[in-house]
């Protein structure tokens, strides 16, 4: 087995004996198993009832939703730029929010030294499949990656200080209920001189989804489960991929220039998608109990305390930041 040294137990903080069956703390006798190549360490008093709201409604989604296509590579590397995809080289990863895989599976193609993916929903076990389907597929002079998976939360994260290359969260810190606790660990456990890369709702250009979307979500959709979620906004999707399919992609030469239609730069970017796509994106809009839209003004006075060396905001199609932060040496 591996150096699993840098895992952390998550009441004492002190190091665990890795073994085939799990993790086991020698301070305080805890064991922590291995199930279906995840390590479960998900027992933290901090997991709130919002958080576990959340976690089942997006462990259910993922489930649906299991799907890992080529143009998800695109659109993950479009969400971390300017940090190339290609630095991932080498590194050791540290992925906040795995769901089903399809960034850990789009970065180890990138041959990091290591990722650790962690995950507080279900999904985190098909993220584990998929990865050892994955390695099951590879040629024999090819190495995958070592990915470790874990089930935690992302406030508290069971993981040694100052230990990653490269730390990235796509689309989850929005969703956790303190997102500057989860912001504080991921940015404990970077390694000085590493890179912290963020991609979150931005406030700005959401207005209509701040006042008119997310007030039902609060109120209602995040209440229904999953599954039943889905049949229910079918009219919702179907209509948003007609106005992708009839209006948006021809106008925009499917994403390639340009309109003056209403929230344009990001309908545009994705008409290509098919139905499964938009039905997903749909309901990842709808179901969780925890959303924040968060300003630039809020996600600068987040990063204050923490004095990044350095640090750059991009809005991204015009509904979104992209964060990319380097950690003092």
């Amino acid at each position: 087995m591996s150096d699993l040294s840098f895992l952390k137990c998550p009441d004492c903080r002190l190091p665990l004996d890795g073994s085939p069956a799990g993790l086991r703390c020698a301070e305080c006798g805890r064991s922590f198993p291995m199930t279906n190549g995840v390590f479960d360490l998900s027992t933290a008093p901090s997991i709130t009832h919002d958080t576990r709201k959340t976690v089942a409604q997006f462990g259910e989604s993922w489930k649906i939703f299991d799907h890992v296509e080529p143009y998800h590579e695109d659109q993950f590397a479009e969400w971390i730029a300017p940090f190339p995809i290609e630095d991932f080289r080498g590194r050791t990863v540290f992925e906040g929010g795995c769901g089903k895989g399809r960034h850990t599976l789009t970065i180890s193609a990138y041959e990091p030294s290591r990722i650790v993916s962690v995950d507080l929903s279900e999904a985190v076990f098909i993220a584990a499949a998929k990865m050892a389907a994955m390695k099951e597929d590879l040629p024999q002079e090819k190495n995958a990656p070592e990915a470790i998976f874990i089930r935690g939360d992302l406030k508290d994260l069971p993981v040694a200080d100052n230990f990653f290359d490269v730390v990235f969260c796509v689309g989850v810190l929005h969703h956790i209920d303190d997102p500057r606790k989860g912001l504080e660990e991921m940015w404990r456990i970077l390694k000085p001189g590493g890179k912290l890369l963020l991609w979150v709702y931005a406030r700005e250009g959401n207005g209509w989804i701040v006042h008119l979307l997310d007030p039902l979500r609060k109120g209602v959709t995040s209440r229904i489960p999953t599954r039943f979620l889905r049949i229910m906004a079918l009219p919702l999707t179907a209509f948003l991929f007609f106005l992708l399919k009839a209006v948006y992609g021809p106008l925009s030469g499917w994403g390639k220039r340009k309109t003056p239609l209403p929230y344009s730069d990001y309908l545009n970017s994705i008409s290509t998608f098919p139905f499964r796509e938009i039905d997903n994106i749909v309901v990842d809009h709808l179901c969780p109990a925890v959303a924040y839209y968060l300003s630039k003004k809020e996600i600068e006075k987040m990063f204050e305390p923490l004095h990044p060396a350095s640090f750059t905001m991009r809005w991204h199609h015009r509904n979104s930041w992209t964060v990319l932060a380097e950690k003092n040496k």
